[in-house]
């Protein structure tokens, strides 16, 4: 009865057993030299390592400035004066 199924095939006979030294040859001929991997880090992934390389946050500090910036004591002439040299050095460093 299954002989008159359409597309049924008789099971094939089976592989021969490859022999260790042609595995070897194959394995050489693929050799550590002959493989390469690429990364490509995208450029979201490069920003998440800068910002995990910054420095942790001094919150006692940012509170203190917070406060002087509230009351109106934070910009003074001399803090202006590095800001802006600061500023300049980092805008124009190269070129001065």
């Amino acid at each position: 009865m299954i002989n008159r199924i359409h597309g049924v095939v008789p099971p094939a006979a089976a592989n021969g057993v490859e022999s260790v030294q042609s595995i070897q040859a194959n394995a050489a001929a693929v050799g550590p030299g002959n493989i390469s991997d690429i990364v490509e880090l995208s450029a979201a992934a490069q920003l998440v390592a800068k910002v995990h390389q910054l420095p942790e946050i001094r919150t006692e500090l940012v509170e203190r400035i917070k406060a002087e910036i509230a009351a109106g004591t934070y910009e003074t002439p001399q803090r202006l004066e590095i800001a802006v040299s600061r500023l300049t050095d980092e805008l124009f460093g190269e070129l001065l």
